[in-house]
């Protein structure tokens, strides 16, 4: 592995960024002004998600799993799963924080876990990292699954704020937060 010149060839310089990403996350979660801007959400995923879309990838200087067919696969695979459990997120004002004005959603995927964009955000790095063979990216899973447990919880407390006893007897029916007979 070849020393990096810069701070883009190297994989924490993207997990920074992501990082900051989340972090300015909890602003619109959080924020009475931040989280009714959709456009300031939406620069906030940017944030959070592009880095990690970059982390992997094959110009940033890293180690990698040796050769072979299984692991891209294997890979292919949890992206593809991951990316199912993105698909609530089309039924909800996206970037913003939980709002009265919005239904609660509790059918479909938030039957089963109630946060499953958070599941998603855990998983598709791990993908991504696996069909690229980086170690790096698929070591930093564990992070981002921690991250989004701890966001998660934040955002429950505020889904509680919005819903009250709604939300409260949602979470009695649906105990997963993310994954499913673990967390």
């Amino acid at each position: 592995m070849a020393e990096s010149l810069s701070p883009l060839d190297t994989p924490f310089f993207w997990a920074l960024l992501a990082m900051a990403g989340w972090f300015f996350g909890l602003l619109v979660v959080g924020g009475r002004r931040a989280g009714r801007s959709t456009a300031f959400g939406a620069l906030v995923v940017a944030l959070a998600e592009v880095p990690r879309a970059l982390l992997p990838l094959g110009f940033v200087d890293q180690p990698r799993f040796g050769s072979g067919s299984a692991l891209p696969i294997v890979g292919f695979a949890v992206l593809i799963s991951a990316l199912m459990f993105a698909t609530p997120v089309l039924r909800i004002r996206a970037f913003t924080k939980p709002d009265r004005v919005e239904p609660l959603r509790t059918t479909g995927l938030y039957g089963v876990v109630r946060h499953p964009l958070y599941l998603c955000d855990t998983l598709w790095p791990l993908g991504l990292s696996l069909i690229t063979r980086s170690i790096v990216g698929t070591l930093l899973v564990v992070l981002w699954g921690l991250v989004a447990y701890a966001f998660a919880t934040f955002e429950e407390e505020k889904l509680i704020e919005a819903y009250g006893s709604e939300y409260q007897e949602y979470r009695l029916r649906v105990r997963w937060k993310l994954i499913p007979y673990l967390v």
